[in-house]
């Protein structure tokens, strides 16, 4: 690398200090957008040093022009039309040499004649066509790895040619605007990769949609034609059937009724996984609680419940999808409960941390603690059907939508005192909806 000896000239040395750290920050801010990082980096280059800069990054075996800038608006169109129809090979000529050693090339006082011993043939034009005078070339690279070239000619013969201190301010913004292209080319990848697997998922959700959808009607079916012909034999042949074959007969259609059950629990889970969480809005927990309470007294006559009802503070979210959480939770506290003179249910709430927490907690049938981490998993049952009937998917229900709403669930029981299931908002809402 061509060492020269640093300005001495301290008002220069702070402008170029300055120029380096503007410059820093201008690509910095234009990372996300590796189009328009290139455009600002010719740019710059341009105004700082002058008058043309034109950028080429390596791709496979060739240089390919990605940035022309020259504050003449009819320069610069020539310039970009010729560079982008003018194909340059990776190691010919300048830019080969320079790219290859690191060295800078810099000719301030342009010689033409010396200068076509070096340049591709195909490049001469150009320099004719504009009166090219001087010319800095320098090495794009960042990591380890070479990106490319920056070239900068002067074309005025109105200033002065270029200095030394020029080319160790254009090495020094080459080497901040090589971290900042390498940095965008990165975080464009990226993206392109999240996208692509963003595409996968969304193609593997439908897919899985369309199948659970499937599976679902040719279950169904059978299990009509099951629990059809079940109630044909006993209505047309029950006479002549003992009291072991209509319990039998009476086995079979309460396993095909709670297969059914189990496709629809299973097929509201699956479309939960792909279903916008919009439109959220503000949710009077309270109102909720108290409507859902009162469906389950209508469906449960025959169970007293005592509701204790405590602060319940309002969140942000999808009612829809809040309520069927209270319906599930509500639900299980008084199935589990129903072996008690009295379903007592105890629903509280309270702002934490940022959080809104809520609880149900019941003095019913409770677990072992050892087990609360599995509740939550689909099937995942600590009771029989003969105890306590259900499909084992209402649970996983409620820690997808919490889940979507950016919470998080908990269970705490002992076996016979009771269980107490949790689970926590965003006081702010699901981070997606804002």
């Amino acid at each position: 690398m061509l060492r020269f000896s640093p300005m001495t000239d301290p008002e220069r040395q702070a402008n170029r200090l300055r120029a380096l750290a503007e410059s820093a920050q201008m690509f910095a801010e234009a990372s996300t957008d590796l189009a328009r990082l290139l455009g600002i980096v010719a740019r710059r280059f341009s105004e700082l040093v002058g008058e043309a800069a034109n950028i080429r990054l390596i791709e496979g075996e060739w240089l390919v022009p990605v940035a022309t800038h020259h504050p003449d608006p009819k320069i610069d169109d020539y310039l970009r039309a010729y560079h982008d129809r003018t194909p340059l090979k990776l190691g010919e000529g300048i830019s080969g040499q320079v790219i290859a050693t690191g060295e800078p090339y810099y000719m301030p006082e342009l010689d033409l004649a010396l200068f076509k011993q070096h340049v591709a043939p195909r490049f001469v034009s150009i320099f004719e066509e504009i009166g090219i005078t001087g010319m800095i070339v320098v090495r794009l690279r960042a990591r380890g790895i070479n990106l490319g070239y920056l070239s900068l000619f002067r074309t005025s013969t109105s200033r002065p040619p270029y200095t030394r201190d020029d080319l160790l301010l254009v090495q020094d913004l080459a080497d901040r605007a090589a971290l900042a292209i390498d940095n965008s080319r990165l975080l464009d990848g990226l993206e392109r990769q999240v996208g692509e697997r963003t595409q996968a998922l969304e193609a593997a959700n439908r897919e899985l949609e369309a199948f659970a959808y499937s599976v679902s009607h040719d279950l169904r079916a059978p299990l009509r034609a099951i629990d059809g012909f079940s109630v044909m034999l006993e209505e047309d042949h029950g006479p002549k059937l003992d009291d072991d074959a209509r319990r039998m007969l009476a086995v079979i259609r309460r396993n095909a009724q709670h297969m059914s059950r189990l496709i629809d629990e299973l097929l509201r889970l699956s479309k939960l996984g792909h279903r916008a969480i919009q439109p959220v809005s503000d949710v009077d927990m309270r109102d909720v609680v108290e409507t859902v309470v009162a469906g389950i007294r209508s469906a449960n006559p025959g169970v007293a419940i005592d509701l204790r009802l405590g602060e319940l503070p309002t969140a942000i979210g999808n009612v829809e999808l809040l309520r069927q959480v209270w319906t599930n939770l509500l639900d299980n506290a008084v199935k589990y409960s129903r072996r008690r003179p009295v379903a007592i249910v105890e629903v509280a709430g309270k702002r934490e941390s940022g959080e809104l927490h809520y609880t149900v907690t019941d003095r019913g049938a409770g677990f072992d603690p050892a087990y609360a981490t599995k509740l939550f998993g689909v099937f995942q049952r600590l009771h029989s059907d003969a105890e306590f009937e259900g499909t084992g998917v209402g649970l996983a229900l409620v820690q997808r939508i919490v889940s979507r709403h950016g919470g998080r669930v908990w269970a705490d029981g002992r076996p016979d005192e009771g269980a107490t299931f949790g689970f926590a908002l965003p006081e702010r809402g699901p981070t997606a909806a804002r």
